[in-house]
């Protein structure tokens, strides 16, 4: 995915930065100089789309880190269970 954002992004980028230097004349179609702002939009979306893939991959590997041992997470939920179980009355 974050390889199609970037050649998109390239190919924005370079299109309508032909468009507003004049290299390619599009004067009637006025709509093709929305390709260099929706470059800019492509290469950010890119550049999210890649911190968001190493955050995730940080993530899923704490998520393991953190089931591999279960035994110990069990003996730790023991407490939270018996302090969730009272009833709490109005005063």
């Amino acid at each position: 995915m974050a390889n199609k954002l970037l050649i998109i992004a390239v190919a924005s980028i370079v299109s309508g930065l032909a468009f507003v230097t004049g290299i390619v004349n599009v004067q009637n179609t006025v709509t093709l100089y929305v390709a260099l702002p929706l470059g800019a939009v492509f290469l950010g979306l890119f550049l999210i789309f890649r911190i968001f893939e190493k955050e995730a991959a940080l993530y899923d590997e704490e998520q393991h880190a953190h089931s591999v041992f279960p035994a110990a997470a069990e003996k730790h939920s023991d407490c939270s269970k018996h302090a969730h179980g009272k009833s709490v009355t109005a005063h």
